[in-house]
């Protein structure tokens, strides 16, 4: 058998019975940098937890110094453990705990009379229920109660502008939590 010849005509073919071989993976830069970062982490907390083992075996014996001339060294001495008086910790004042229900911001737009209710001469109020999320959104709004003339028009007219206000969400222990409010709205023709 002899050499191959770059210059000859088959040199480039490929045997399609030759098996493929899969050329070699190289790891990955970041895995090998996640496993040094929790080798080193590893190592943070191994060493953290050695060094206050050896600090309360340290604080429990105590050496006397060598005296000079002295040939073989003194036995330790195992101090007997005292209680440690621990300074009372400062308790936190007691918080006055904020409790409150949503609200609607000053700056929202109140609700417009419907032209056609305005023309028609319907008057009433109309009360609705808003579900506030804990950012201050309106997600539900449902009618509760009406006074004056049925009107959808008037419904509507609440519905939609309460939709677009935005609200003080509710408190509870200083948090902002989902919540509820009752907005009445009045219409009346002047």
């Amino acid at each position: 058998m002899s050499t191959p010849n770059p210059n000859d005509p088959g040199y480039n073919r490929v045997d399609p019975d030759a098996p493929v071989v899969a050329p070699p993976r190289n790891s990955s830069a970041l895995l090998w940098l996640l496993v040094l970062v929790a080798l080193i982490a590893l190592g943070l907390w191994w060493y953290g937890k050695r060094q206050a083992t050896e600090a309360v075996d340290t604080s429990a014996t105590t050496q006397q110094p060598a005296l000079v001339g002295e040939t073989t060294p003194p036995p330790a001495v195992v101090a007997e453990k005292k209680p440690v008086a621990k300074k009372p910790e400062a308790k936190p004042k007691p918080v006055a705990k904020l409790t409150r229900d949503p609200s609607p911001l000053a700056g929202n737009q109140a609700p417009k009379y419907p032209p056609q209710a305005l023309r028609s001469g319907v008057e009433g109020s109309v009360s609705v229920r808003v579900e506030v999320d804990a950012a201050g959104n309106p997600t539900d709004v449902t009618v509760v109660e009406r006074s004056g003339e049925r009107s959808r028009d008037l419904d509507r007219a609440v519905t939609d502008a309460v939709r677009k206000w935005r609200f003080e969400p509710a408190m509870k222990d200083g948090k902002a939590v989902a919540g509820a409010v009752v907005v009445p709205v009045e219409f009346k023709s002047q």
